[in-house]
């Protein structure tokens, strides 16, 4: 991100999830941008844990696939409207990020430090698409953790998927009101007597 550091505040506090999405998508020079933001979080060990898999054009369909997969493995009985909309969501943007963690196991560094720095990718991610004016939602949902997902995205047993991340022309805004500061935050500033 370039800009004062005011403009980079504003985009911080700007930042909202977007419910719906149209064409374009990024650019093939805008994606390379996002993606190299994303790779720039803090990273324990610079163990590089990340993965990210690019679904754009008929490729959703594909993760649209392993979507209906999860439904009909969970609900054998599911009929055609209910795979189909499994189907659909991963049409709901031009272009879908699946961000995965893919931890170095045995190293000092925890897995779940590991883990840690890819959703600190997430965020990169969801914060350079919206400084290149797209809208961006962060998604999970049971196709995330399901074997069939994890199997059809090649997955090992100790991969994650931290976040499957829409990303396109923003519709619509999340409406959800954002955390106080008071709710949240504990302030431990003097020392006791």
């Amino acid at each position: 991100m370039s800009g004062t550091p005011n403009e980079v505040v504003d985009l911080l506090l700007r930042r909202a999830s977007a419910l719906k999405f149209a064409e374009p998508g990024p650019s093939g020079t805008q994606l390379e941008q996002i993606l190299s933001a994303a790779v720039t979080a803090a990273d324990h060990g610079r163990l590089r844990p990340w993965r990210f898999i690019v679904f754009e054009g008929a490729g959703r369909e594909r993760l649209g696939d392993l979507m209906a997969a999860q439904v009909q493995a969970d609900k054998p009985g599911a009929e055609a409207a209910e795979l189909e909309k499994a189907r659909e969501k991963a049409l709901r943007a031009p272009t879908v990020v699946a961000l995965v963690c893919k931890p170095v196991i045995g190293h000092k560094v925890p897995v779940v430090e590991q883990q840690a720095a890819v959703a600190a990718a997430g965020a990169h991610l969801m914060l350079a698409a919206n400084a290149l004016g797209f809208g961006v939602a962060w998604k999970t949902g049971a196709a995330a953790y399901h074997p069939a997902v994890r199997a059809g995205l090649g997955l090992a047993d100790e991969d994650s998927v931290v976040g499957i991340f829409y990303i396109g022309t923003e519709q619509q805004r999340s409406p959800l009101p954002r955390a106080t500061l008071e709710d949240v935050v504990e302030y431990q500033r003097d020392r006791a007597a």
